[in-house]
């Protein structure tokens, strides 16, 4: 009779005959149940390309084909920056493939901490690198370690509604329609600027005269639609998969699966009460 033995981190198998072999803990789990493309009974919403999922967190990749968006834009002269004193006007622009990764718990809540990106080709492996969004309220953080590279301001993400489903299919769904609403919809001011290190739009700026203001955006739009799947967005020298990797890293997402036997233990003594 075969025994197995769980120590620490490691899991040694010891046949009848004495032979013994070893492997990791996390190995085993690995092998036991490795990672299948099952989006375990949710219905994807329109646009969404890819979805992932590690330990509690889910990530669901969307992506916007080149368009004219009509939008909310900081006036020039607004007497703030941002919040309640700001004044807007509405442009229309025309923006390359829009990247939106949005990052799920295992309850299906939307959480804080998903990012937006440019591309100017579609999606189509995840090895694809993606670009910096030219974006006001898409943040660059003073200290990148732990932080999203591109983080989507959602202050007016309003997790109550969300709560109010009682399936988890249907919380996404409506999480990533409040997040692509808060996006492009809520209107873009200067808050990155204030909050955070910049935004994205602040940063790039520089990248293209097309793109150097607003009204200039506005104008090469009008024109040329698809200008924008020309223009030399920043690089953010991370592939799709690199991107999705490192937000579970900063999540903590592997650390969620057991990994030791104490691990083990406790999901069987929880089990049990």
């Amino acid at each position: 009779m075969e025994t197995i033995t769980i120590k620490d981190r490691n899991v040694v198998a010891v046949s009848p005959e004495g032979q013994t072999a070893q492997m990791s803990l996390q190995e085993l789990i690995a092998k036991l149940a490795p990672r299948r493309m099952d989006t375990n009974g949710a219905i994807l919403p329109d646009g969404v390309k890819a979805a992932f999922s590690q330990g509690p967190y889910t990530i669901w990749v969307h992506q916007t084909p080149p368009r004219i968006w009509h939008m909310k834009w900081i006036k020039a002269d607004s007497p703030a920056p941002y919040g309640p004193g700001a004044t807007y006007r509405n442009v229309r622009i025309a923006l390359p493939y829009l990247i939106v990764l949005a990052v799920f718990q295992a309850d299906g809540r939307l959480t804080r901490f998903n990012e937006c990106f440019f591309r100017s080709e579609p999606l189509n492996s995840p090895g694809d690198e993606l670009y910096y969004p030219a974006l006001l309220n898409c943040s660059e953080f003073h200290e990148q370690r732990g932080n999203p590279l591109s983080w989507i301001c959602t202050q007016h993400v309003k997790p109550d509604v969300v709560l109010k489903e009682t399936s988890v299919c249907k919380r996404m769904q409506m999480g990533l329609k409040i997040l692509l609403h808060c996006l492009v919809e809520t209107g873009f001011n200067r808050s990155s600027e204030h909050h955070e290190k910049s935004s994205w739009y602040s940063n790039s700026v520089g990248v293209d005269p097309r793109i150097a203001t607003v009204e200039k955006w506005e104008e090469a739009s009008l024109h040329d639609p698809l200008f924008v799947l020309d223009v030399p967005w920043l690089k953010t020298n991370h592939t799709l998969q690199q991107l999705v990797e490192r937000i579970f890293t900063n999540r903590g997402a592997a650390a969620a699966a057991p990994a030791t036997a104490a691990d083990i233990a406790r999901i069987i003594f929880n089990q049990a009460r």
